[in-house]
């Protein structure tokens, strides 16, 4: 199952839950596709409700990602930690508050 949310006026969250195969691939690629044409430029691909990634799920995410970028759009992906460490994360930056607004 695949749920979007749109996070800024050009920038759109696809948050996958459950099993991520082929199908699940082929909907999310359409999914970006169709959010590409209404002018988002940042998307992110939340994969941290989602079981087991296999080697066809990392190639399929690729392409998508490699599609995007050619386009000169942004593709990031957040997945569930991993035993073998491998996993990409969305970095992001926070903003430090003053001392004084800290009650």
């Amino acid at each position: 199952m695949i749920r979007t949310e749109q996070l800024a006026p050009d920038t759109i969250m696809f948050h996958v839950r459950g099993q991520f195969n082929k199908q699940v691939a082929k909907e999310l690629s359409l999914s970006v596709f169709r959010s590409y044409h209404l002018g988002f430029k940042t998307f992110l691909c939340n994969l941290s409700l989602s079981m087991v990634l296999d080697k066809d799920a990392h190639y399929h995410l690729t392409l998508i990602g490699e599609g995007l970028r050619d386009k000169g759009r942004n593709w990031r992906v957040i997945s569930p930690p991993s035993s073998s460490g491998n996993q990409l994360i969305l970095r992001t930056n926070l903003q430090l508050l003053a001392p004084a607004n800290l009650n």
